[in-house]
């Protein structure tokens, strides 16, 4: 059987695109069998032969929560194909139908919270790496700090400047992207108000 490597990255909040691109190249009969997050195993098929869906689980796939989830899923004619951390691919047969793991408000709210939650963590540990690279372009200059690093800084200051700048805009990204997830979830909150 023909497999087929592809490197592509996307981020936690772009998990539908990730499912477009999934199901696109299902299209043209390449199948995911395997991922690591940014590299991509894909298996030659018949061109639609599956849908794809991704979710963020509470716990790790080897968790017993998620491994009877997963097996209920299994018994629903959902295969589980792949996973990275709690990121778990699916995958059903295109003629056995369409198929949704966010059957309801609820479930589609209780998904955008917990990518939220990882959105914050993350923005917490990238908050921390600017504070300390801050804190160590203040302390360049110290006696200590340039007869420890004093080779490694012969270029200047500017290196510490540089990686902070680049921290401080993923950081502002990462801002952009919780807030934009946090929007989501209160859109879906409205609408399910309006319901019920």
């Amino acid at each position: 059987m023909n497999r087929k490597v592809v490197h592509k990255v996307f981020w936690a909040w772009g998990f539908e695109r990730e499912e477009r691109w999934l199901n696109d190249m299902a299209a043209l009969g390449w199948n995911l069998v395997d991922t690591t997050g940014v590299r991509y195993v894909f298996e030659q098929g018949a061109p639609g032969e599956y849908c794809h869906k991704l979710e963020l689980l509470e716990n790790l796939p080897s968790a017993a929560e998620s491994e009877r989830y997963l097996r209920f899923m299994e018994d629903a004619g959902i295969e589980h194909v792949a996973a990275c951390g709690r990121w778990v691919y699916f995958r059903r047969r295109s003629v056995d139908g369409p198929f949704d793991l966010f059957s309801d408000l609820d479930s589609r709210i209780a998904h955008l919270r917990r990518i939220r939650t990882l959105l914050l963590v993350v923005l917490g540990v990238e908050l921390l790496a600017v504070v300390l690279q801050l804190v160590a372009f203040a302390h360049v200059g110290a006696p200590a700090f340039e007869q420890a690093m004093g080779p490694v800084l012969s270029a200047g200051d500017a290196l510490f400047l540089v990686i902070a700048a680049i921290l401080l805009v993923l950081l502002v990204v990462m801002v952009a992207q919780t807030v934009r997830v946090a929007c989501h979830i209160d859109r879906l909150e409205k609408e399910r108000a309006i319901r019920e």
